[in-house]
């Protein structure tokens, strides 16, 4: 994760001007002439309250291979809760999405995680090692638990030794700026400023700029 500025300084460009870049570079002059004398404060303000959408949106979205680092999840409460080697980790209060979670022993990572609404969490019941997750084929889930999230893992061989375990937090403005996945700026731009036309009622610009948004992100069925 890096974080970004939302208004240009003279040794930063901020995402504010970028996202207003971008819809300078299309939108035609016809749409632009409509808004009138609109207030250059006025559309910075549209803007800004944008912008924490838009990147939960694309980072909620975008294709795995894009997403950067992330943070670790607090793991010193692991927890082994069944002779299956069920076990679970509670989630941080800004968890948004899972990034990687391998226990020691696993033969890979997990990097999608299922729901408790997925016919396969059903599943993870099973008192049968081939049915439920192992260290061959593990399977996380993200459920709900005690008005928060846990992330439930099978299974564990014995204690439960983390290896790796990263999410994507809530994205948050902080101080004037925002913490995003580098490789997912410039989609966040785009929302940004397709969000914005939105907003001033050019729809077929707005469609056109989340088309480049989704591009950039490779979000596919939006």
């Amino acid at each position: 994760m890096k974080s970004y500025l939302l208004h240009s300084t003279p040794e930063e460009t901020g995402l504010i001007e970028q996202a207003k870049i971008a819809m300078d570079e299309n939108v035609s002059s016809e749409p632009l002439a409509a808004l009138g004398d609109l207030d250059t404060l006025k559309l910075d303000e549209i803007m800004l309250s944008k912008v924490e959408d838009a990147a939960r949106l694309v980072e909620e979205g975008a294709a795995h291979h894009l997403l950067d680092g992330g943070k670790a999840i607090p793991t010193g409460g692991a927890m082994v809760t069944g002779a299956d080697g069920k076990g679970y980790v509670n989630l941080p209060a800004d968890f948004m999405r899972l990034v990687s979670f391998k226990l020691a022993g696993w033969k890979t990572a997990v990097t999608e995680a299922i729901t408790e609404e997925h016919p396969a969490y059903l599943m993870q019941g099973s008192r049968w090692a081939g049915i439920h997750g192992n260290s061959e084929r593990p399977v996380v889930a993200i459920v709900h638990r005690d008005g928060g999230y846990r992330l439930e893992f099978w299974s564990a061989d014995g204690v439960a030794v983390i290896e790796r375990a990263l999410y994507i937090p809530l994205p948050v403005i902080t101080d004037g700026r925002i913490a995003l996945c580098p490789r997912l700026r410039s989609a966040v731009v785009y929302r940004i400023a397709s969000m914005s036309a939105a907003i001033l009622g050019m729809s077929d610009q707005a469609a056109m700029l989340l088309g480049t948004s989704n591009e950039l992100a490779g979000i596919t069925g939006s």
